[in-house]
């Protein structure tokens, strides 16, 4: 149940859209604050309604160390994301054709198979269809190793990638929204073997050529327009840093360059429902089609079309999607009854920037009307107890080592003093108010929400889900995967066997001072000296890897292991195996020291201690895929 107050009425007044001065104005004063606050040092921008362009500016620079301006027309940024746009536009044109049935098994159109077998699912399997790669709903795990590569020798051919790197299927298809970029590059490949043709020749063929979109590829780099490509540089401490070109192998999910100018033109295609300029990519029925809604957790929330991303900005729904690389980070947005559109592609910077600059954008051309404020009802906070806790994104790893990011992204759901919920809105925590039992509402109603509708649901396997707008969704961490159980396991493991493995050194190094010989039995001795190595074994793992995530790229922001594997690591990831032998060994003599009577009783105890803490470490290891 839920109470409205009413509030006074202070709806803005929309500015004129017609007028060109004002529009770029605006535009350059949003830009020279991003510029000051997100660092970014080139940025491109195109601005189109009813069929014309009604704005494309640069700003900042392509080469700042040449000082060459941003020119959108002809410098290219690296959308991101948002190239997946054009592998489902690509889709659609080969399902009009009758070559793709969206809802047939993918497998039908594949060299290899997908096998059946779901993890986390009691089901018979489905297949995973089209329609499920659209709308990220196949059900894959997420992996990111070897995504972003440095050097173009490393590359593989696209079949041999999706080959190479499957990943699980955690999901029954169709079940759960999870962000998948192997299922874009999946879809990419299934156009390239329904068509004949490389994938990147098919969308220069059947895209690009159609709309006039000349200063656009997905080759890598694209060489006759190499001159032509943004340098992205990241600003960390206080400094830029050049960045090198982003190799990506899934290549239909992310790889695309292109310019602002050339952008507008495929925002006009999609609002023009597939008409250009008189040229036409998709029939008018085929282009609703994917602009409708074709999947959503809950009535209430934005959801996925056959590849746009749902959102509602001002009251007004909008299809979008975003686009961030490592150094790029891009947004298209478009208004299909307004029959507007807004791209913008920043060099450096953040993502928030498109999200506040396209917010900023509707607050002054499209105001929200002022709504009354909701008072959620007085046995709300009684029923949001259930929903605390810490939640995991349903856009992760099960099974590798990769699986421990999960506890990097997790999200805390936490309950404010007078009883609304408390959930990360990236940069500051937000408050959501209960509208109806497990759907909430972001207390916020004006700027940048990048959280807008949580819906909270239980799923057949007894699992809280957590479902915001769009294709990022969460499941409730059960108490033995959360961050802080975790931490205080291997915290406590630590200091036992540290502790321990001290003082048994620090005792034989006075009893050699003091030319002292040991009382202890020879397996007494030994279960110690087991002990101490696995110790020592724990602690240069644990040093190592510290030492390898820490190695930071100042360009890219992330551990350098993320393009290549650092030398020694192998050797690093063959102690976990010794570790389970000494593990395993200290376990039993654990097991040996009471029913030989080893020592005196406190000292049986506390190596039935030091036992548990190995065997926790071991635990720990196991559970995240690092043994």
């Amino acid at each position: 149940m839920i109470i409205f107050i009413a509030t006074t009425a202070n709806n803005a007044v929309a500015a004129d859209l017609a007028d060109p001065e004002e529009l770029e104005n605006f535009l350059d004063g949003q830009m020279a604050a991003h510029r000051d606050e997100f660092k970014f040092v080139g940025a491109t921008l195109s601005i189109v309604k009813d069929g014309e362009v009604l704005l494309e500016k640069g700003y900042g620079y392509s080469d700042p160390e040449q000082r060459i301006p941003v020119d959108p027309k002809r410098t290219l940024f690296r959308p991101g994301s948002a190239s997946k746009l054009f592998t489902w536009t690509a889709v659609m044109q080969l399902v009009e054709q009758g070559k793709i049935d969206l809802h047939t098994d993918v497998n039908k159109y594949l060299d290899f198979e997908i096998p059946a077998q779901v993890l986390q699912s009691g089901r018979e399997p489905q297949p995973i269809t089209m329609a499920h790669l659209m709308t990220h709903t196949p059900g894959f795990e997420d992996q990111g190793k070897d995504l972003f590569l440095l050097e173009k020798d490393k590359m593989q051919a696209l079949g041999d990638y999706l080959k190479n790197y499957l990943p699980a299927r955690v999901f029954p298809p169709g079940a759960v929204m999870a962000y998948s970029n192997y299922g874009s590059a999946l879809a990419g490949y299934i156009v390239e073997r329904v068509s004949g043709q490389p994938f990147e020749a098919y969308v220069e063929q059947h895209i690009f050529s159609p709309l006039g979109m000349k200063n656009s590829t997905f080759r890598q780099p694209p060489a006759e327009l190499n001159a032509e490509l943004a340098q992205a540089y990241s600003f960390v401490g206080g400094e830029y840093h050049e960045g090198s070109f982003e190799y990506l192998q899934a290549r239909p999910a992310g790889s695309l360059s292109s310019t602002a100018s050339d952008m507008a033109r495929f925002m006009i295609a999609h609002l023009g429902e597939g008409s250009y300029d008189g040229t036409r990519i998709l029939a008018a029925e085929t282009a609703r089609e994917m602009h409708r809604q074709q999947f959503t957790h809950h009535p209430i929330l934005d959801g996925m079309t056959y590849g746009f991303i749902e959102s509602t900005y001002n009251g007004r729904r909008t299809i979008t999607h975003g686009g961030d690389t490592l150094l790029f980070h891009s947004g298209l947005f478009l208004l299909p009854e307004e029959e507007l559109g807004l791209f913008v592609s920043y060099s450096g910077g953040s993502f928030l920037a498109r999200e506040r600059l396209f917010q900023a954008f509707m607050d002054r051309y499209y105001p929200k009307e002022s709504l009354p404020e909701i008072q959620q009802a007085g046995d709300a906070q009684e029923r949001a107890y259930q929903y605390l806790g810490e939640y995991h994104p349903n856009r992760r790893n099960f099974t590798s080592e990769e699986k421990i990011l999960s506890l990097m992204q997790a999200v805390q759901v936490g309950l404010t003093d007078d009883g609304y919920l408390l959930v990360p809105n990236f940069v500051v925590p937000a408050q959501f108010v209960e509208l109806e039992p497990g759907v909430y509402t972001n207390r916020i109603t004006e700027g940048t929400r990048l959280l807008r509708t949580l819906v909270f649901e239980t799923d057949k396997a007894g699992r809280t889900m957590l479902y915001p707008d769009g294709p990022m969704t969460y499941t409730k961490a059960p108490w033995y995967s959360t961050g802080s159980f975790n931490g205080l396991l291997i915290g406590l493991s630590l200091l036992v066997l540290l502790g321990s493995t001290t003082g048994w050194i620090a005792a034989f190094v006075l009893r050699l001072f003091r030319r002292q010989k040991t009382q202890s039995p020879r397996a007494a001795i030994a279960a110690r000296w087991v002990a101490s190595i696995y110790t020592l074994l724990a602690f240069v793992f644990l040093v190592g890897m510290a030492s390898v995530v820490g190695q930071i790229d100042p360009a890219f922001g992330v551990p350098r292991i993320f393009f290549e594997d650092p030398p020694g690591i192998d050797v690093l990831m063959a102690l976990p195996l010794l570790m389970a032998f000494a593990g395993t060994a200290v376990v039993i003599f654990a097991v040996f020291a009471w029913w030989k009577g080893l020592w005196h009783r406190g000292a049986r105890i506390h190596y039935t201690f030091v036992g548990a803490a190995a065997l926790a470490f071991l635990w720990f290891m196991y559970f995240w895929n690092l043994l």
